[in-house]
């Protein structure tokens, strides 16, 4: 099969050993698919808009009118993360796309700010999108639009492979997408939203959770692959799990993995 990876860094293998000049061979998703022909379309700190886009380009590039032997992973990343299409090019490799965080706007340098996200800060600042991400941030970004944002992109990547026929499993780094606001009672849990906006979406995506895989669950809900890396305590770089987090994360997940191929095949 074809395996089309999606995702941020933790796919991509930020600090991974393998990850020089290219995407690792290391993380969770390279490790499921040993065997079959592993495209990896994630990039470091992009957001969910961007892992969707960046799919499905790649499923359009192999062809979904032939897409019985093509498999999707996803690894769904923060909300607050946005990709915009700029009229001008931003100095990055996707030229006018660029992808912000709320580090783009951050510009107080005394306090501690790893490596990689100062040069990303200072490009931006230097380029003019730190100005926009902080406009962005101060009247739009927060709570309620990064969550919508995100569960957006989740549905519109979930109804895209669902209507090509393409077979998938999603997961995330963090939880937050669909559990942040969790109201537990004494046999079930109850995922309360504050408007019918974001329970229409959240709904669509609970419609579809045999294809998601989650981690241990915690005490505020099962947990994405980085909440449960960090809580079990496994060996990370700068600000990424490294490889024996992959590792067991590969054999956890191998079992729903190898179901839903051969769901697929049938």
């Amino acid at each position: 099969m074809n395996i089309v990876a999606g995702g941020d860094s933790f796919v991509y293998g930020s600090e991974l050993k393998d990850c020089v000049r290219g995407y690792s061979h290391s993380t969770f998703p390279a490790l499921l698919a040993k065997g079959h022909r592993y495209v990896c379309t994630a990039w470091p700190g992009i957001g969910n808009d961007a892992i969707a886009r960046r799919v499905i380009k790649e499923c359009y590039i192999h062809d979904i009118h032939h897409s019985h032997d093509l498999f999707v992973i996803v690894n769904w990343t923060f909300p607050g993360r946005y990709e915009f299409r700029f009229n001008y090019d931003t100095g990055q490799r996707t030229g006018h796309w660029y992808a912000i965080t709320p580090w783009t706007a951050e510009q107080d340098f005394t306090k501690e700010i790893a490596h990689s996200q100062r040069k990303h800060i200072e490009h931006a600042e230097a380029r003019g999108m730190g100005k926009f991400a902080d406009t962005f941030y101060r009247h739009v970004g927060g709570d309620y639009w990064d969550v919508y944002h995100s569960l957006k992109e989740i549905v519109h990547l979930q109804n895209f492979l669902r209507a090509n026929k393409i077979p998938y499993m999603f997961t995330c780094a963090d939880n937050s997408i669909l559990y942040n606001q969790i109201i537990r009672d004494a046999s079930e849990r109850l995922l309360k939203r504050c408007d019918d906006n974001i329970n229409s979406l959240v709904k669509q995506i609970q419609d579809n959770q045999d294809n998601w895989f989650w981690f241990s669950e915690g005490e505020m809900g099962p947990r994405g692959f980085y909440q449960w890396a960090m809580e079990n305590k496994y060996p990370s770089g700068e600000t990424h799990p490294l490889e024996e987090a992959h590792e067991v994360a590969y054999q956890l997940m191998k079992d729903k993995f190898d179901e839903l191929v051969e769901k697929s095949i049938q």
